[in-house]
This record gives C-alpha cells, sequence and structure tokens, in this order.
C-alpha cells in the first residue's frame, strides 16, 4: 500500500482521526491533484486540476485539522472522484 492510499485509508477511517495533521493535509491534497495558494495568513485555497475549489484555514498552533475540515477535505476529494465510498 502506497503512502497516498495509507494517508487516504487514515483521512477516511470511522471515526475521524483527532490527529489529522496539516502536514498530512498538504500530501493528501498534492496527490490527489490539488494546487495550494495562501489567501493570506492562515488560509488557503486549494485548487483541483479539474478548477473543483475547497478553502481551508491552517489551525493553529496545533496543526491538527478540526472535525469539520476532515468532513469537507473528504467530501471534496469525493467530489473529486479521489477517494469513493466503494474504495
Amino acid at each position: 500500500m502506497s503512502k497516498k492510499e495509507k494517508r487516504l485509508e487514515r483521512l477516511f477511517k470511522i471515526p475521524p482521526p483527532k490527529d489529522f495533521t496539516w502536514e498530512e493535509l498538504i500530501s493528501v491534497m498534492d496527490a490527489a491533484n490539488f494546487s495550494k495558494n495562501c489567501e493570506g495568513g492562515s488560509h488557503y485555497a486549494f485548487e483541483h486540476s479539474s478548477g473543483f475549489q475547497i478553502h481551508v484555514s491552517k489551525t493553529h498552533p496545533s496543526g491538527i485539522l478540526k472535525r469539520y475540515q476532515i468532513d469537507n477535505v473528504k467530501e471534496a476529494l469525493q467530489c473529486v472522484g479521489e477517494y469513493s465510498s466503494g474504495d
């Protein structure tokens, strides 16, 4: 199993991880063909090669994603076809 697959599996496990880091998010989004743009401060826009966008704020100081952020990222990955419930 590749690192990408392991990170996706971890992100999509039930219940969601309580310690998914910003760095892990960046790796997942890079592997899913999202480019990252900082909109200023801690606000980031991730744009998929298809044009789909998601906005995420970097959490401070811990760098651990909140539950709603994990849910939003999972939904975005499903929208662009990077993960489906059948995977």
